[in-house]
């Protein structure tokens, strides 16, 4: 499969349609899925309840809901024709009966869930494009990092995670609406396509619980053929799903 842009993804057990969804299935998601709950520890009551806030294609969802074969996977869109897409995507797939789309904005959402996924909005302050869509997905007016973190604490589980994906430039403002809203860094990884290109985007993973020894791993996105090979540490992470 390829990397973004097609408007039809296949995946090893599900199949992703992303032409109505202002952003497409793209590496970000596709690590994070593979990526996150992976720092709960094996004592740990097992993931039964996952969140996905700003589901899109349903993507992460459809990748969780295939990760955790007991968990329920609530997924949660605001913009109308990503939600019905997504609804379409999950209803193709062999997670049907454990996936939930709704079409609604995640502030207010009420439950408990051990593991709350987001590939949020993260442009702020930046020119928008003539795509309303594009830009529901792409900029942060309707999900500032405040109300985002403020949201997942309201219904993240006394052990739950909360797993995301965001540029590294911001990293210090995230961390700093993090701690001020009672979160703590569990693990980090840094994401560069390779060792000669700058970090772009990082995976976080934090939590309500505190944390003395938070792990750091960088990932080199791109294998030794150039662009459209992923490195061998990827490839294995994807091997699941691609």
């Amino acid at each position: 499969m390829g990397r973004s842009g097609r408007r039809i993804q296949t995946f090893k057990q599900f199949v992703v349609h992303d032409d109505a969804c202002g952003m497409k299935v793209g590496t970000d998601a596709l690590l994070l899925g593979s990526w996150a709950g992976a720092c709960k520890s094996s004592h740990e009551e097992p993931v039964s309840e996952v969140l996905d806030i700003g589901t899109g294609s349903g993507i992460l969802a459809l990748m969780l809901a295939q990760r955790f074969p007991a968990a329920r996977v609530h997924a949660v869109e605001l913009e109308p024709e990503a939600a019905l897409q997504a609804s379409e995507n999950v209803e193709r797939s062999p997670f049907r009966d454990r996936i939930t789309v709704h079409h609604r904005a995640f502030q207010g959402w009420e439950g408990s869930v051990d593991l709350a996924v987001c590939n949020p909005p993260f442009f702020h302050g930046h020119p928008k494009s003539q795509d309303r869509k594009r830009n529901l997905a792409r900029h942060d007016d309707t999900l500032p990092l405040s109300a985002l973190f403020t949201s997942v604490k309201a219904c993240l589980s006394e052990n739950g995670e909360f797993a995301m994906v965001f540029p590294e430039d911001r990293a210090g403002e995230l961390m700093s609406v993090a701690q001020s809203s009672g979160f703590h860094l569990w693990s980090k990884v840094t994401l560069q396509a390779t060792e000669a290109h700058d970090v772009i985007r990082s995976l976080w993973s934090l939590r309500l619980m505190p944390n003395n020894k938070p792990t750091y791993e960088a990932w080199m996105i791109e294998g030794q053929e150039g662009a459209g090979a992923w490195s061998d540490s990827v490839a294995a992470r994807l091997e699941a799903f691609v």
